[in-house]
Order: structure tokens, then sequence, then C-alpha cells
């Protein structure tokens, strides 16, 4: 498996984490273990914790996921991923 696709659900989106299946665990690193996610111009390091969460707040920074929206997660090679978000939108800017 070299991609990882799927909609958010609205826990996730709300309190910003990804949650990883069972069948799903192996195509991210171990638990603790550091790995670099490259969304548009920018790389976060991300970990998958002990209840098989990746916390994803780092990413809310600047763009707005939310329920239902798509994200697919290419493994480039170990421990660098990087994502596609096409329904995720910048935050508005205050004018």
């Amino acid at each position: 498996m070299e991609e990882y696709s799927r909609p958010l659900k609205k826990p996730e989106a709300r309190h910003r984490y990804w949650h990883i299946i069972k069948e799903d665990r192996d195509f991210f690193p171990e638990a603790g273990e550091p790995f670099q996610l490259k969304f548009h111009d920018k790389t976060y390091e991300l970990k998958v914790n002990h209840k098989d969460d990746i916390m994803t707040g780092k990413l809310y920074e600047t763009y707005q996921f939310l329920e239902g929206h798509r994200i697919t997660v290419t493994k480039k090679k170990k421990n660098m991923y990087v994502l596609d978000a096409p329904d995720t939108e910048p935050y508005p800017s205050a004018a």
C-alpha cells in the first residue's frame, strides 16, 4: 500500500487528529517514531501515538480541515509522506 486515503470524521476534524484503523496501521511508522509529512510548501514532523492517532494540530495553523474532507497520504520513502487534501482551504484572512 503506497497510499492512504479517506474522508475525515467529525471528531477527527474537530479535535485535530486522524485515527488509523488496524488494517492501515502498517502504512505509518511505529508509535512514537517521528515522520515527515509535506503539505503544500511546508514539511511537518508528526508521530503516531499509542492509541494509533496522529495529532494534526500543526496542520491547522493555516488550513481548515472539516468533516468529510478527503485526505490522501502518499508514502514517498521511509518516514517521508506527502499529504493531498483537495477539499481543504486556507482559513479566510481577516481583512
